[in-house]
């Protein structure tokens, strides 16, 4: 399981393949990798067309239903999108570094490596008013942490911690990381401007960049760059860089945290679902 998130970001593949299609298709080709992988563990000269694949779709009534089909129908269906797959080389919504890397995933569990990530860039000292402003943020818009809280109930499925992890400022009240889990990833859509407001609330936007260096010498995760006449006239980025420490759970964090960037510069809305 994992939460998917989807840059709306128009290109040559979505003229031909519609969104919705290509993130079916998407969602299908990794189930049926998925299980071959796993039949081959027993029977390593099995073929996708004896392995069988279950998937999850909507049906016209929105509700989730049961598909099962093989890997071969799902591998020929995929070719569908695989062909337009070279349009994704120099993509600038290439978030993730694969071919449709304008839609990626975190999956579970979510690492406490994960959470401490997030929970360190709530600013809570010196006298900074960000911490009251989230608190008064989450109290206007009901935001509890409580749906996250019932996935906490099945240990070791949608978090590596049992409980969350907690800041308390100065004033009494309490942030909880189920509650940032509940801010970012619990909701369908989120706009640019909201994109922005997540950015800035957890001082992941940094502005005016150099120009002066080379991009690689920046230490931000994702720097996007604006040019005129082939000159850089201005450096945005993303206020996080990389830790040979960091887990799995923690890069596919980063990445989306890019996508946010993305969206933010160029005024796109990013899908997030479960």
């Amino acid at each position: 399981m994992s939460i998917i998130y989807y840059l709306d970001f128009p290109c040559p593949v979505k003229e031909q393949v519609k969104p919705g299609r290509m993130l079916r298709l998407l969602y299908a080709r990794e189930r049926a990798n998925e299980a071959v992988n796993r039949a081959r563990k027993t029977d390593p000269e099995i073929t996708p067309e004896n392995v069988k694949v279950e998937l999850t779709i909507k049906g016209e009534d929105r509700t989730n239903q049961l598909k099962v089909s093989s890997a071969a129908e799902i591998q020929r269906q995929y070719a569908e999108l695989d062909a337009h797959a070279h349009h994704c080389k120099d993509c600038r919504a290439r978030i993730e570094p694969q071919s449709f890397g304008c839609r990626g995933r975190i999956e579970f569990p979510i690492s406490m490596k994960t959470e401490a990530l997030l929970m360190g860039r709530v600013r809570a000292s010196h006298g900074d008013p960000t911490a009251g402003m989230l608190c008064n943020y989450f109290e206007s818009n009901g935001i509890t942490g409580n749906q996250t809280a019932e996935m906490r109930k099945l240990p070791g499925v949608f978090f590596e911690g049992e409980k969350p992890l907690v800041r308390r400022l100065e004033d009494g009240r309490r942030i909880s990381s189920n509650q940032v889990f509940e801010l970012f990833f619990l909701t369908d859509q989120i706009s640019s401007k909201h994109a922005r407001f997540l950015l800035g609330m957890f001082d992941l936007y940094e502005r005016e960049l150099p120009l002066d260096r080379p991009l690689h010498s920046l230490p931000n995760l994702f720097v996007i760059e604006r040019e005129e006449l082939g000159t850089p006239v201005s450096r945005v980025g993303l206020r996080l860089s990389s830790g040979k420490d960091d887990d799995r759970s923690m890069r596919q964090l980063q990445n989306f945290l890019g996508a946010l960037l993305f969206a933010t510069e160029y005024e796109h809305d990013l899908w997030v679902k479960m």
